[in-house]
């Protein structure tokens, strides 16, 4: 009977376990590298299998009687590290995860099967098979990895001919791609809006930034009427990129940013540049003549690393809020309501359009609801492309008005007489993150809150980067809100610089830190969600 219990709580948990790691598995786009990193910095998650393996041997190898009762605390210990819990993203179930799935329980059951009939049906080994399941579970995955190579290469082929094929018909499609550290859902946006003044467009949706992503939308959502294909390109090793263009074949691209983000993965800030400009290289090499590249010019790797470009057959502009840039803005006005600024179109005489003409050096007011000078430098962007592709001043202008921000991006989620909540909540980075706290300090006669589990992926860089970002939003806040464990120590190091211990507070989760803010903190205040931590951290 004993023996039955510990067989139906040993499922229980495998079951739980598999649950739990394939959700980890996608949260990590399924990179085997990303899942490596995942388990070096999650370690302790397995405390209890450990426990258990080292529990089972005491009692079945050395009967060591008070082990059985630390084998059962062990398997709670796992049940309750395995119990579903409220996610911010859920397992989604599609047909690469039901694959997944369906090998981790075959290779379960394979193994329950030679303990049955090879090795006698101990009670021991279905404890050690338990205690493992993480190892087991890595095993299915590795086995699924190639197949799902396979399905990957054959659709990756099947949108590579889609669009040559599109690319070859008169009129033929525009692929513009976007790239860079941050910025470059933000500008996809901004520049589709302003586009579809003059081009039927299709872009990739949200943050669909990967080879798939892209796969997909061109799959399922470009049509023979589109004139353009935006597509965001994004990466977490050196070649992402290349192989995102291989399938897009960009006639022209933006670079945004480049800085400190996914260094788990790329390790230096140099590896981050050659991937961005791998889109660069792309746009050089295809054969088409009608093409641009547009850089952030206030960027100094990007501008110096642009020097080696200068005799390619390409049109390389730059952009940015200094006035040395072919695009730039000016008189920048910030306020709790949007933003004000003078776009100036600067061009050299050198530079020229594609089929020649000259570019009008001019100038001309934009007013958005968008705010904050990041904000900007992404619209910058957008404005400068869509004049390159001669959409018109005046609807640029009327385009510009109406562009809301883009979700979890200084987007204005609530707002009420006492509370206002601006969503930054995506992909926050160091510099996103000052700007961030920046559009905060505008708000005046506001009580000032800061909610932030801090930022992630910046390798050996990580602890310092949280620090420091904690220590300047230190001195522009009222009260701060640490959430979760990921970062905490190194961003009340930061806030107690310059703030009383009583006002930063450290809250599990996001939704509860919304409620204290909310209820505990009076007065007329405005709050700010700095970032927000996948399931996987």
């Amino acid at each position: 009977m004993e023996n039955i219990r510990f067989i139906i709580a040993s499922i229980i948990l495998i079951v739980l376990a598999i649950l739990k790691q394939v959700h980890i598995i996608q949260l990590n786009s399924y990179n085997l590298d990303q899942q490596i990193i995942w388990y070096k910095k999650n370690i302790t998650t397995f405390a209890f299998n450990i426990a258990l393996i080292i529990s089972t041997i005491l009692f079945y190898e050395f009967r060591f009687i008070p082990a059985y009762y630390l084998i059962i605390l062990a398997m709670i210990g796992m049940l309750i590290e395995n119990m579903p819990r409220k996610q911010k993203k859920r397992l989604v179930f599609t047909a690469r995860i039901k694959r997944l799935i369906f090998v981790c329980i075959l290779l379960f059951v394979i193994l329950f099967l030679i303990n049955t009939f090879a090795l006698g049906n101990n009670i021991k080994y279905v404890l050690y098979l338990t205690a493992i399941n993480p190892v087991v579970i890595f095993i299915a995955y590795l086995i699924c990895l190639p197949i799902e190579n396979s399905f990957r290469k054959k659709f990756m082929n099947e949108a590579r001919d889609i669009i040559k094929s599109r690319i070859e018909e008169k009129p033929y499609l525009y692929t513009i791609g976007i790239t860079g550290s941050f910025g470059k859902t933000s500008v996809k946006y901004y520049l589709s809006n302003i586009l579809k003044y003059k081009y039927s467009v299709c872009i990739t949706p949200e943050s669909y930034n990967t080879p798939m992503g892209a796969v997909l939308t061109i799959k399922n959502d470009l049509k023979n009427i589109n004139d353009v294909f935006i597509c965001e390109m994004g990466a977490r090793r050196v070649g992402d990129i290349k192989e995102i263009c291989d399938i897009v074949s960009p006639f022209s691209c933006v670079v945004t940013d480049v800085g400190n983000m996914h260094l788990d993965t790329f390790k230096n800030i140099e590896n981050v540049l050659k991937t961005k400009f791998e889109l660069v290289d792309a746009v050089c090499e295809n054969a088409n003549k009608a093409g641009y590249i547009l850089l952030n010019g206030d960027n100094n790797l990007i501008r110096n690393n642009a020097k080696s470009y200068d005799n390619k057959d390409r049109k390389i502009f730059f952009y940015g809020l200094n006035d040395n840039n072919d695009f730039y803005a000016r008189d920048i006005e910030c306020s709790d309501r949007g933003t004000k600024f003078t776009f100036v179109t600067d061009v050299g005489k050198s530079k020229t359009k594609s089929d020649g003409s000259r570019i009008d050096n001019t100038s001309f007011e934009v007013e958005t609801s968008l705010l904050g000078k990041y904000n900007i430098m992404n619209l910058v962007a957008a404005i400068s492309f869509s004049l390159l592709m001669n959409v018109d001043k005046n609807d640029i202008i009327n385009a510009v008005k109406k562009i809301e921000a883009v979700p979890h991006r200084l987007q204005l989620l609530s707002y009420d007489k006492n509370n206002i909540i601006i969503d930054d909540a995506y992909n926050s980075n160091p510099l996103g993150a000052r700007n961030a706290v920046d559009v905060l300090s505008t708000f005046k006669d506001y009580i000032k809150v800061i909610i932030t589990p801090g930022m992630v992926e910046l390798y050996d860089k990580q602890d310092i980067e949280n620090e420091s970002f904690a220590e300047y939003a230190s001195k522009k806040v009222d009260y701060a809100i640490v959430v979760g464990h990921t970062n905490k120590l190194a961003l009340d190091r930061g806030f107690e610089k310059n703030m009383n211990k009583e006002k930063i507070i450290d809250i599990d989760r996001v939704e509860a830190a919304i409620a204290y803010a909310r209820n505990n903190i009076s007065g007329k205040k405005v709050i700010l969600l700095e970032n927000d931590l996948s399931d996987n951290y």
